[in-house]
């Protein structure tokens, strides 16, 4: 597999929900493939839908620049790269995105959003970290 396939992706989107929900929380999930192009996505029942936007963008960034969306936003702020959040069509700087990978290839990302940041992320952990990569 050298992409994200519907399967992974709905399997992704399910793990996500079952966090949130666990959480108490309503989130948007986005997956994108290895393109950084949206495979699948989510919004649960009464979500922000601003979130809509950043869980996609979140996912985007996680695919174009393979780490979590927190910690390119943490190299943007270090490196004083201002305004490299306005590339590739916008990109988002703080957690909920992450990379998903198997066997040292990328597959593409998820992206969570609609919660706190520390939720976000936790949704995204737990949703890769269930899948069998």
């Amino acid at each position: 597999m050298n992409t994200m396939s519907l399967s992974l992706a709905n399997t992704l989107i399910s793990r996500a929900i079952e966090k949130a929900e666990e959480l108490g929380v309503n989130v948007c999930i986005a997956v994108t493939d290895n393109g950084a192009h949206l495979k699948t996505f989510t919004r649960m029942d009464n979500a922000f839908l601003g979130s809509v936007d950043v869980a996609i963008s979140k996912a985007r960034t996680s695919t174009l620049f393979p780490l979590p969306s927190g910690t390119f936003g943490e190299l943007i702020r270090e490196e004083k790269l201002t305004g490299m959040d306005m590339s590739n069509g916008g990109l988002i700087g703080f957690p909920g995105g992450l990379p998903v990978a198997a066997e040292g290839v990328q597959l593409g990302a998820i992206g969570i959003s609609g919660a706190s940041a520390e939720q976000d992320n936790a949704i995204a952990e737990y949703a890769v970290a269930g899948v069998n990569l």
